[in-house]
């Protein structure tokens, strides 16, 4: 099987925002990005490799080092849909990944492009 990637808008906006808090580590930054492209990639062979997000069958977490990459599998299609790019001690709900109720997506929509206070480091979008 090999399934078609797509980027959600929140994803870009997420790895620009680690990308900025990472600036005085390119290093650091570039390993961490090579780790999670690798992850990426092979999400189109094997979509379903990583497990389950809490107890939203829909959407699954890959751990690169300190950060966690959030992700949704369409089987009907056959399309991997990379949603967020989050640091791993935060308040993950909070940032508007499902937690199995569907607010997140009417609530998403309604943020994007919004708020962004990176000193307390909430972030309104998906």
């Amino acid at each position: 099987m090999s399934c078609k990637i797509e980027y959600i808008s929140t994803f870009l906006f997420d790895v620009q925002t680690v990308a900025f808090f990472l600036r005085e580590y390119p290093r650091k930054a570039a390993r961490i990005f090579a780790k999670v492209d690798k992850s990426i990639s092979n999400l189109k062979e094997m979509p379903e490799m990583y497990p389950v997000y809490m107890d939203v069958p829909s959407f699954r977490f890959i751990v690169v080092e300190d950060y966690l990459v959030f992700y949704r599998f369409i089987k009907e299609s056959g399309i991997v849909e990379i949603h967020r790019l989050l640091y791993g001690q935060m308040d993950i709900p909070e940032h508007n990944v499902p937690t199995g109720k569907g607010e997140a997506t009417r609530r998403n929509r309604r943020c994007l492009g919004n708020k962004r206070n990176i000193g307390s480091t909430r972030v309104c979008a998906i």
